[in-house]
């Protein structure tokens, strides 16, 4: 679903997840809601100048290095269709969000990416029955 095109110009970890820029997520999050996918959350990598991997913890300008990441629940009987569309407000907030230039480091080397977590209503109903509760 997600174009050769785009995915070419992703970030692929070893496991075969995707890293996105932010100026990618818009698109991504536009295909994925256009398929019904809910984007149950996110994380941000650091991935430096040249590496294959990829790392959760990002240098801040103070303090220790952060974690980065959000989830979206679905509310009670909420139709799949809004959830659908409020993942995907989030998932465009957050990145708006994170992380600020003035969090970060003034010469951090390589790339803050965005990972996504997805599911089709099918895939999230399952998750719920493997995980012993229905929709909260």
């Amino acid at each position: 679903m997600i174009p050769a095109k785009l995915k070419s110009t992703s970030f692929r970890a070893v496991n075969g997840e995707y890293g996105w820029t932010r100026a990618q997520v818009p698109q991504v999050v536009e295909i994925l809601s256009a398929h019904g996918r809910a984007i149950l959350g996110g994380e941000l990598w650091r991935v430096p100048e040249g590496s294959l991997s990829w790392n959760g913890l990002i240098p801040q300008r103070e303090g220790p290095a952060a974690v980065y990441a959000w989830e979206t629940k679905r509310r009670g009987k909420e139709p799949w269709s809004r959830f659908v569309g409020r993942c995907a407000s989030d998932t465009i907030a957050a990145v708006n969000r994170w992380p600020a230039r003035a969090d970060l480091p003034a010469k951090l080397s390589g790339r803050i990416l965005y990972n996504l977590t997805w599911v089709d209503e099918a895939e999230y109903q399952k998750l719920g029955s493997v995980n012993g509760r229905g929709d909260e």
